[in-house]
């Protein structure tokens, strides 16, 4: 593929989820109607948003202390500034169309703390290993206990949990075996390899942040999700909340996520809860998601730079 065509490429997606933006607006207008989506806010009580929006900021400032863990040589000593740079990484990731976004974290750590693309790109790739097995870990189980298959939830959670053990115990081998292969596989796999962390210990803790991390976010969103459902049981609430985040990993991403992650969430609950209640739901769970990372943003622009030179 030649440069020309790959930035057309990008041009049409780039339009291609900036339309989808625009569909939904219109849409959720003409369907349900603005005015009727945002009136369930009006019996939200102040004390239940700032309990989630402080478990949502926790859960951002854990991401951050993973990052800090991983780049002690780095970022020792520097746990705000460290703070800020993960909750604007965060908040351009959630808005910018086709998940552009991520391509902040590299550029800030080496603007913030001279780290090198190369580094920082390899330890992204390893975070969001992390985190998709983690997300996809909450979805497995809740998905196998609700079908005829729930005998092999347990042991098929069991064997899913061991991969990241099993990837970096064979992480030499797997190296070695792409090593001087061609190809954007074989090189996504060499530079995530590169990304693994250094030793057992650093492997552990990257580990238990990202669970820890994900199990204070989905809990909170499936908790703040029941508020606008409160008839859906738990089960359902947290499998929802899962196919929303899920729906990041899309290769046509609107601005701030509009109407995929919307389709994420309501796609589990439509078969149990009126369509039009649950994209309700949905889009105000969005709502408060995005308005969260704008207030971590703004924290984040609030916390000063450390001198380089100190």
């Amino acid at each position: 593929m030649t440069e020309q065509s790959k930035t057309s490429g990008q041009g049409w997606q780039l339009a291609l989820s900036w339309l989808v933006l625009i569909l939904f607006v219109v849409g959720v207008e003409y369907w349900i109607g603005w005015k009727t989506v945002l009136e369930p806010w009006l019996a939200f009580s102040w004390a239940q948003g700032l309990i989630a929006l402080a478990l949502l900021v926790l859960s951002y400032a854990l991401r951050a202390w993973r990052m800090y863990d991983y780049f002690p040589q780095f970022l020792s000593g520097q746990w705000l500034q460290t703070w800020r740079l993960m909750l604007i990484h965060n908040a351009l990731n959630n808005l910018l169309p086709a998940r552009t976004g991520e391509v902040s974290f590299p550029v800030l750590m080496k603007r913030y703390f001279g780290v090198g693309y190369a580094h920082s790109v390899s330890a992204l790739l390893w975070f969001r290993a992390l985190d998709l097995h983690a997300i996809l870990a909450f979805a497995i189980f809740p998905l196998m206990i609700s079908t005829r298959l729930r005998v092999l939830a347990w042991p098929l959670l069991f064997a899913w949990m061991l991969l990241p053990v099993l990837a970096y115990l064979l992480r030499n081998r797997i190296e070695v075996g792409f090593a001087g292969k061609d190809g954007k596989f074989s090189e996504l796999m060499q530079q995530a390899m590169y990304g693994l962390p250094d030793s057992w210990g650093a492997f552990w803790r990257s580990w238990a942040m990202t669970w820890a991390n994900w199990v204070v976010k989905l809990v909170t969103l499936a908790w703040l999700l029941g508020q606008f459902l409160p008839d859906v049981n738990w089960n359902l609430l947290l499998t929802s909340v899962v196919t929303g985040e899920l729906t990041s990993v899309l290769p046509i991403h609107a601005p701030g996520g509009f109407g995929t992650y919307e389709a994420g969430v309501v796609a589990p609950l439509s078969r149990m809860v009126d369509v039009k209640l649950a994209t309700t739901a949905a889009v105000n769970l969005h709502l408060f998601v995005l308005g969260s990372s704008l207030v971590g943003a703004v924290i984040g622009w609030m916390i000063p730079l450390k001198d380089k030179h100190d």
